[in-house]
C-alpha cells in the first residue's frame, strides 16, 4: 500500500509540475507574439513584411528551439512556420482559443493547437498582423516545442524515477517506524496479559487474581480487548467453578457425617433391641416383646427411607430416571396428595386449601415425579406450620403455555440466609423445629425433578411469617 502510494505521488507531482511549467510560460510570454512584431518589423507601413517574417522564423528556430512561430490566416489555416516540413502534422489549427486570448486578455490559462501533434494541446502567444484593426492573420507561438517537450519528458522520467525512490524509500521507513511502535505497544498488551494469566494460574485460580481481568480498563473495539474481556469472563467462570467444587466437596464431607449419623442411628436402635429381645426374649410379657417389635419396625422404614432417597437422588444425579411426559389434570392429582397427607394435617389441625384460576388445569409432565414433588413440597409444609394454621395450594393460570403452583404455609419461615442452599443436596435450614436430623434430601430432589422437565423452582421466605415454595408445568 505504501509503494502504491508513493508512486501514484511521484505520478502526480511529474503531472503537476509540466502544468505549472506550461502555466508559468503562458503568464510570461503571453505579449511574445506582439514583442516579435514590433522588434522585427514584420509589419510595415501596415503592411506584412514576408521576408522579414521568414527571416525572423530562421532566428528564433535557431536562437531559441523551445518556442515554435507559425503565420496563420484569419481561418487557422497554417502559412507559414518556423520548422521543417515534415515535422507539421496539422494544416489548421482551432481559432476558438486564439480567438478568446485575444479577445479577454486575462491571466486565464488556455491551451491551443499543437501543429506538430494531432490531438496535443499547449499554451501559446498570439497576436493579429499587421494589426488588431486591419488583422489579415494571426502570429501564433508555441511556447513549449517539440524539442522543449522532449527534453522535459526525459527529465521527467528521471524525475519520476529520483522522486519515486526518494517518495517510497521515505514511505517505507516511515511505514517500518509505525509498524514497529504498534507491534511493540500489541506486543506490551499481550505480554501483560500472558503475565495476568501466569499470575491466576499460580495464585491457585484466586478470585483477586479473576478480579484484576476484569478491574482494568478496556478499550472498546480493539481485538485484544475483546479478548481480554473473553478471558475475564473465563477466568470468573473458572473461579465460581473451583468455588462452586469447594461447596460442593464441603457439602460431600457434610453428607457423609450426616448419613453417617441418619444411619447410625436406625441400626444402633435395631440392633439394641433385637440383641435385648434376643437375651431376654423368655422373660419379656407380649406387651414388651409387641413394643419392641413396633420400635423396630419404625427405625427399620426410617433406615428404608432414607436409603431410597439416596438411591433416587442418584438416578436423578445420573439421568438415568428419564420423565415419561403425558397430560393429565394437575387440579385431580393435588387433591389426591391432599387426601394422602390429610391425616397428617389433621394432627395438628391444620388446614388445607386448593386454589385455581381455570377448570382442572391440564399439564404435560411426568406423574408420578409431579406427585412426589408436590407430596415432599406439602409434606414439608405440614411439617413446619404451627398447630391451627393453614397451607395454601394455589394453581395460576397459563401464561405463554406456563402454569405456576405456590405451595404456601404459615410456619416459621426460612433465615434469608440460608434461602439460596435450601436446594442443595444434604443442606438443612437451622431452626429451632427440625429436630428430625435427617440429611436433608427432600428439596434437592424436588428440584432435580423440575429440570428434568426444564422448568424451574425458587423459594420466598420471611422468618416467622411462613414460606412460599413456587414452580412451573407446561401447559397441556
Amino acid at each position: 500500500m505504501l509503494l502504491v502510494v508513493g508512486l501514484s505521488y511521484t505520478i502526480f507531482a511529474s503531472y503537476m509540475i509540466q502544468q505549472i511549467n506550461q502555466q508559468s510560460q503562458q503568464l510570461i510570454n503571453r505579449d511574445l507574439a506582439k514583442n516579435l512584431v514590433n522588434d522585427k518589423k514584420i509589419v510595415h507601413h501596415g503592411k506584412i513584411d514576408e521576408k522579414a517574417m521568414k527571416e525572423t522564423f530562421m532566428q528564433y528556430m535557431t536562437i531559441n528551439p523551445s518556442i515554435e512561430i507559425y503565420y496563420l490566416d484569419l481561418q487557422g489555416k497554417i502559412l507559414a512556420y518556423s520548422a521543417e516540413p515534415d515535422k507539421v502534422k496539422r494544416n489548421a489549427v482551432d481559432l476558438e482559443p486564439i480567438l478568446k486570448s485575444i479577445k479577454l486578455k486575462t491571466d486565464s490559462i488556455l491551451y491551443g493547437d499543437d501543429p506538430r501533434s494531432h490531438d496535443a494541446k499547449k499554451a501559446f502567444s498570439v497576436t493579429p498582423i499587421p494589426s488588431k484593426e486591419n488583422a489579415q492573420g494571426y502570429l501564433y507561438v508555441v511556447l513549449q516545442g517539440e524539442q522543449l517537450t522532449n527534453a522535459l519528458n526525459v527529465q521527467s522520467q528521471n524525475t519520476i524515477v529520483y522522486l519515486g525512490g526518494v517518495v517510497m524509500t521515505g514511505s517505507l521507513i516511515i511505514g517500518l517506524l509505525i509498524g514497529l511502535y504498534l507491534f511493540y505497544r500489541i506486543n506490551q498488551r499481550i505480554l501483560t496479559l500472558q503475565t495476568k494469566l501466569a499470575n491466576f494460574i499460580e495464585d491457585d485460580f484466586s478470585s483477586s487474581q479473576a478480579n484484576n481481568f476484569a478491574s482494568d480498563s478496556l478499550l472498546p473495539g480493539d481485538e485484544i480487548s475483546d479478548l481480554e474481556k473473553h478471558i475475564a469472563r473465563m477466568a470468573l467462570h473458572i473461579q465460581q467453578q473451583l468455588s462452586a467444587l469447594k461447596q460442593q466437596d464441603k457439602l460431600r464431607r457434610e453428607m457423609v457425617a450426616n448419613i453417617s449419623h441418619d444411619l447410625r442411628t436406625p441400626l444402633a436402635s435395631l440392633q439394641g433391641y433385637l440383641e435385648t429381645l434376643k437375651i431376654k426374649y423368655s422373660h419379656l410379657s407380649d406387651t414388651e416383646v409387641n413394643n419392641y417389635l413396633t420400635i423396630t419396625g419404625k427405625q427399620a422404614k426410617g433406615l428404608q427411607k432414607l436409603i431410597d432417597s439416596l438411591f433416587e437422588l442418584a438416578r436423578l444425579d445420573a439421568c438415568e430416571q428419564q420423565p415419561e411426559m403425558v397430560n393429565f389434570p394437575l387440579l385431580d392429582l393435588t387433591y389426591d396428595v391432599i387426601a394422602k397427607l390429610e391425616i397428617k394435617a389433621q394432627k395438628k389441625q391444620i388446614r388445607l386449601d386448593i386454589n385455581s384460576e381455570t377448570d382442572n388445569p391440564m399439564v404435560y409432565a411426568d406423574l408420578g415425579l409431579i406427585e412426589r414433588v408436590l407430596d415432599n413440597l406439602v409434606n414439608n409444609a405440614i411439617y413446619y406450620s404451627h398447630h391451627h394454621s393453614k397451607i395454601k395450594i394455589n394453581i395460576t393460570a397459563p401464561e405463554d403455555g406456563i402454569l405456576t403452583i405456590n405451595v404456601i404455609d404459615s410456619g416459621c419461615g426460612i433465615p434469608e440466609d440460608q434461602q439460596e442452599l435450601v436446594f442443595e443436596r444434604f443442606h438443612q435450614a437451622h431452626t429451632p423445629e427440625r429436630k428430625d436430623g435427617h440429611a436433608g434430601l427432600g428439596l434437592c430432589i424436588v428440584k432435580k425433578i423440575i429440570e428434568l422437565h426444564h422448568q424451574t423452582i425458587w423459594v420466598e421466605s420471611k422468618p416467622e411469617q411462613g414460606t412460599r415454595f413456587n414452580f412451573t408445568l407446561t401447559a397441556a
